[in-house]
């Protein structure tokens, strides 16, 4: 039996086969709906929160360089005290436990309380500028109220399960508007599989992405320019792969470090994400666009703009102070951390070529390099591509290129990993902790 709508056999006293079709369709719409709600007020929440860390109206990197440079050290090494503080005392009641936690063992349930306080502390971590993504607070809200709404309504166990998993891809799709790459979450990542699982998954992320729309809008995260079809686009591709590849195993290596590292539950987590939090914030006086989730990375190389230095600075940066907010104890989503790495590359790539007289689209080859750093950190090809793809409705040419990269990065990357760890394997496909 899996939990993606694997067949088992009626119970005796179960309900009539229509009425479990019925509550099955309500509990998979319900959860949606809820899906949509969670994201729609983690953007609302995020949004308050930079405004009261840095001003209304800075939400880019070039409305940040207004800001008093003591503001941009000050803000995220108050909000990493704050949340930390909030951890220390939520976590002196147990370990939280995570989706995949829940998933690999039915008898675990995500407490709605103690996860929505976890995720509202993420919001505050991200909002105050630390370097984290956004979307794990939305994937757990969405999960724990799909746990919920499914024991209220008395599904069976593999539905459940598969509720919980579809709930938390809903979740990333409502926060930024993404709804194939919601379902393929769940089902690259969370190893929905079966065709009733993929099908919830899409009507779920789908539902999720509609609700939340009067708050996160119609288009896509990122404007990003039309441009046309190039061969120096295809090389770059090409030559993407063993790059994208390789930054995305260091990602992944420095993650993995930062989490043997982590303090225990004690004053030194509080102090330990506030001492993030500073130098993410005294790094950021010379690099605006450094603090977040690497929403203002993105926008750079989509906008072209950024010298080949600042782009360089970006791209070994982003995953060191990522990574020490996981050293610290922090918790949050490393999606997006990863597409701001590969985005910083891809431009940085652009840049020289551009510098020494060649063709090079910088938006295009930092998509590209996005989506194939993504592949390797989630070890999900086809969601990587997906997710980069939906958030900035690149011309369609792309698709093609952002699918070979990302597949072939993975392949490439997987194959590393077997050189050096052939006998291990992991649990999940994903990397992220906070899945």
């Amino acid at each position: 039996m899996t939990q993606d709508g694997g067949a088992a056999a009626d119970p005796v006293g179960a309900p009539h086969p229509a009425r479990r079709v019925g509550i099955a369709a309500t509990a998979v719409v319900l959860s949606g709906v809820a899906a949509g709600l969670v994201g729609a007020a983690m953007v609302l929440l995020l949004n308050g929160v930079g405004a009261l860390a840095y001003g209304p109206g800075a939400a880019s990197a070039e409305q940040i360089l207004r800001v008093p440079a003591w503001r941009r050290v000050v803000a995220p090494t108050a909000g990493g005290l704050l949340a930390g503080l909030g951890w220390w005392g939520l976590r002196r009641g147990g370990a939280i436990v995570r989706v995949r936690a829940a998933l690999s063992d039915p008898g675990r349930r995500m407490g709605v309380l103690r996860t929505t306080a976890d995720a509202l502390l993420q919001v505050l971590l991200v909002g105050s500028g630390g370097s984290i993504g956004r979307e794990g607070a939305p994937r757990q809200t969405a999960a724990v109220l799909a746990q919920f709404i499914s024991r209220r309504l008395g599904v069976d166990a593999t539905l459940a399960r598969t509720l919980l998993a579809t709930a938390a891809g809903a979740g990333l799709a409502a926060v930024y508007n993404v709804p194939l790459a919601g379902a393929l979450f769940s089902v690259e990542i969370l190893r929905v599989r079966r065709p009733a699982g993929m099908l919830i998954a899409a009507v779920m992320s789908l539902i999720a992405t509609v609700v939340a729309w009067p708050v996160v809008g119609l288009r896509a995260t990122y404007v990003f320019p039309s441009a046309p079809p190039d061969l120096p686009a295809a090389a770059w591709a090409l030559a993407a792969i063993p790059l994208t590849a390789l930054i995305g195993l260091g990602f992944e290596a420095l993650r993995a470090m930062a989490e043997w590292l982590r303090p225990g539950v004690g004053w030194r987590l509080p102090v330990a994400i506030a001492i993030a939090g500073a130098v993410l914030g005294l790094l950021s006086v010379p690099l605006p666009a450094l603090p977040g989730n690497g929403k203002d990375i993105m926008e750079l190389v989509f906008a072209g703009q950024g010298s080949i230095l600042t782009l360089a600075f970006l791209l070994v940066l982003k995953p060191l102070v990522t990574t020490l907010y996981v050293r610290s104890g922090a918790v949050g989503g490393l999606l997006t951390p990863a597409l701001a790495t590969g985005a910083a590359a891809g431009g940085c790539a652009a840049a020289v070529v551009r510098a020494w007289g060649g063709e090079a689209s910088v938006p295009v080859w930092g998509l590209v390099a996005a989506a194939g750093v993504l592949a390797v950190t989630q070890r999900a090809p086809l969601f990587a591509a997906a997710m980069a793809w939906e958030l900035t409705a690149a011309p369609w040419w792309t698709v093609p290129l952002l699918v070979v990269v990302a597949y072939a990065a993975a392949w490439t990357a997987g194959g590393i990993r077997q050189v050096r760890r052939p006998r291990t394997r992991a649990q999940f496909s994903g990397s992220d902790p906070t899945a």
